[in-house]
């Protein structure tokens, strides 16, 4: 095993106790991966707590879902970490959760509308929820693939969200931000009806915030 295969292992576990700590995912939902090298990809094991798992539970495979290391069985959702590491050559690490209140829209079957200007500048607008299907099938994979299009997040219908980014940082921002912003658009539903911001602002604000917010131009988040 190469130093960097046994950083990403720790990464990775060191994530997956972010997640419960942070409320994402309670007992052993949610799971993750990093992409490694140009043809394989690493995964969290099936049914496991993170907080007890070791480097050795990790699942290392080719991103057509042949183990090439590991003993465990790979998480129940690989088809679809395989799937949106195969369609986005710009994602290094996918994360999977299971958090409240994204969830609650993702119940509704309806797609969570840009209400909040961070959404506009890091999602690059809305952020659609993925048709229904079984956990697991090669379905929910393709159809997460299709709602994720080229951003950074998505809902899937009745069951959670997925945040992507170049790195397991980057991924968890992006979904810490989703629950965040879910969370607000809910509590404005309870005492009024939330205004949606117009596509011509969303364009505006993305390039404005891309020339002036932080040390270097670009989204803080490590993806559009």
């Amino acid at each position: 095993m190469s130093i960097e295969q046994e950083f990403l292992k720790k990464e990775i576990i060191k994530y997956g106790n972010l997640l419960i700590e942070k409320g994402l995912v309670t007992g052993t939902g949610g799971n993750i991966s990093v992409r490694v090298g140009k043809e394989l990809m690493m995964v969290t094991p099936s049914g496991m707590a993170y907080d007890q798992l070791i480097s050795e539970d990790l699942v290392m495979l080719d991103l057509e879902g042949n183990i090439v290391e590991g003993k465990r069985k790979p998480s129940i959702e690989v088809n679809m970490h395989r799937a949106i590491l195969k369609a986005r050559s710009d994602v290094n690490a996918v994360i999977h959760t299971h958090s409240v209140y994204a969830t609650a829209i993702a119940v509704t079957r309806q797609d969570f509308p840009p209400v909040i200007d961070a959404m506009t500048i890091v999602f690059g607008g809305g952020v659609k929820t993925a048709g229904y299907a079984r956990v697991g099938t090669q379905e929910l994979a393709a159809n997460v693939v299709e709602a994720l299009g080229n951003k950074p997040a998505a809902l899937l219908a009745n069951h959670g969200a997925v945040g992507v980014g170049k790195s397991l940082a980057g991924a968890l921002d992006i979904c810490e931000l989703l629950e965040a912003s879910a969370k607000s658009y809910i509590y404005a539903s309870m005492i009024g009806k939330p205004v949606i911001l117009a596509e011509d602002l969303i364009k505006a604000e993305q390039e404005d915030m891309d020339t002036r917010y932080g040390q270097k131009a670009g989204s803080q988040y490590g993806i559009k």
